[in-house]
């Protein structure tokens, strides 16, 4: 580089310091200027709180995922729900299947499989029966099927709270030469698109054999929050009340798909072209009538394409799910809840549940269940809170991790808001509500 260049660049660097010390004097010594910095303060300080606060939400940009899948009351219930069925293991009872009585108004259905490493049906079974009073228990016939041809395979077979707890052991001994041929076959083709289908309608005609008015179906690697079954039965009644003919009452949904879908962005836009009208035309009419010349065209125009947009940018980060929460209660939820980790039906619904998975016959049951409840405007609801969470770290179709990622996909089905419980006495609360 010549002498002659290397004046230029100095000289080049002299102008952009001097421009540079000049806006930061009329930043510091105009009004205009010392807003803009107040604002920028306020907005950096802002994106730390950001930061503190919604790193559980999945739907922000602020989302830890290192820290935001941290189990807090899920450790708790499943201490509790542990303790629970290790006294019964002490047990030496060895309990035949009972028949459903007249007192009971909802069948509790659960399948189970042996699962590599943790066999989670201890806990989930636990967390279920835990905590019942004596009149509750006696209104709820627990069925769960050992999903097994062979079940002796299944580690807590022979383990004595299975025959002590659960009122119908199920099996595949009642199954003719045909069906039992047809599941060993799927089982060493790994077809769990057919036989998963299949374990599904079985239990539920199982259920709806027992008379009872509800069926509660609860995937094997679930937490229930403690007070489960009153808070599910009160739901009920509410979803009674608001539809007459509903299909179910979802007890688990995971935030993660109810963020600022892209299908609703025409109505973003226009709340973000509206908020930004009102400010601008609010200004305006403040200049006009009330501060005259104190409001410059410049201040009205940096408040409408500087300030405002930058806080509807914060806030579209923050996260759909914290800035705006489901309120407690029961919703109709028809999209985006997933999975089919705890469904609730009547019995006349399961009925209309089993026609269509005999029909199809293979696939996933939630997604066929969303697809004909979507074709047929089937209304659905869900309990807000989550009476239940997805523990299950590896999935009985085995495990698949997303790319880059360090938790399993099962490992992210999870409920954020689940994990607000907490013990209050003798009573769980939440901070969203009762539900």
């Amino acid at each position: 580089m010549t002498e002659q260049s290397i004046s230029k660049v100095i000289v080049l660097i002299r102008r952009i310091r001097t421009e540079f010390l000049v806006c930061i004097h009329r930043l510091l010594t105009t009004v205009a200027g010392r807003i803009f910095l107040s604002f920028l303060l306020l907005y950096l300080s802002l994106i730390q709180v950001c930061r503190y606060a919604f790193y559980r939400d999945p739907t922000s940009t602020f989302f830890d995922p290192s820290r935001a899948y941290e189990h807090i009351y899920s450790l708790q219930r499943q201490q509790e729900a542990n303790a629970f069925i290790q006294a019964f293991n002490d047990s030496s009872s060895n309990n035949d299947n009972k028949a459903p009585s007249s007192e009971i108004t909802t069948c509790l259905g659960m399948t189970t499989v042996e699962r590599s490493g943790e066999q989670y049906i201890r806990s989930a079974f636990g967390s279920l029966l835990e905590g019942l009073a004596e009149d509750e228990r006696r209104r709820l016939y627990t069925i769960v099927l050992i999903a097994h041809t062979e079940p002796e395979r299944h580690p807590v077979y022979h383990e004595p709270w299975l025959r002590e707890l659960v009122d119908n052991i199920l099996t595949y001994d009642k199954l003719n030469t045909e069906q039992l041929d047809l599941l060993k076959e799927w089982e060493q083709e790994k077809d769990y698109r057919r036989k998963a289908i299949f374990d599904y309608t079985y239990l539920l005609e199982t259920c709806i054999d027992s008379g009872a008015a509800w069926i509660a179906m609860v995937e094997d690697d679930t937490l229930a929050v403690k007070g489960w079954y009153p808070r599910t039965m009160a739901a009920l009644d509410v979803a009674d009340s608001k539809s007459i003919d509903w299909l179910y009452l979802r007890l688990f949904f995971t935030e993660e798909f109810f963020g600022w879908n892209s299908e609703f962005w025409p109505t973003y836009l226009l709340a973000s072209v509206s908020i930004v009208t009102a400010v601008g035309l609010s200004l305006w009419t403040l200049r006009i009538f009330v501060l005259h010349r104190s409001v410059s065209n410049w201040t009205i125009l940096t408040a409408c394409f500087v300030y405002t947009p930058a806080c509807i940018v914060l806030y579209f980060m923050a996260g759909r799910t914290s800035m705006l929460p489901m309120a407690a209660g029961v919703h109709e939820m028809p999209n985006f809840g997933c999975c089919a980790q705890g469904f609730v039906f009547s019995s006349t619904a399961a009925a209309r549940v089993v026609s269509k998975l005999k029909e199809i016959e293979r696939g996933f049951v939630d997604m066929i269940i969303e697809e004909w409840a979507n074709n047929e405007h089937l209304t659905r609801f869900a309990v807000v809170p989550s009476l239940l969470q997805h523990i299950g770290g590896h999935s009985s179709k085995g495990d698949d991790f997303a790319p880059n990622q360090p938790l399993s996909v099962a490992e992210t089905i999870f409920n954020f808001g689940f994990e607000l419980y907490k013990q209050r006495g003798d009573r769980v609360v939440h901070p969203a509500g009762d539900g």
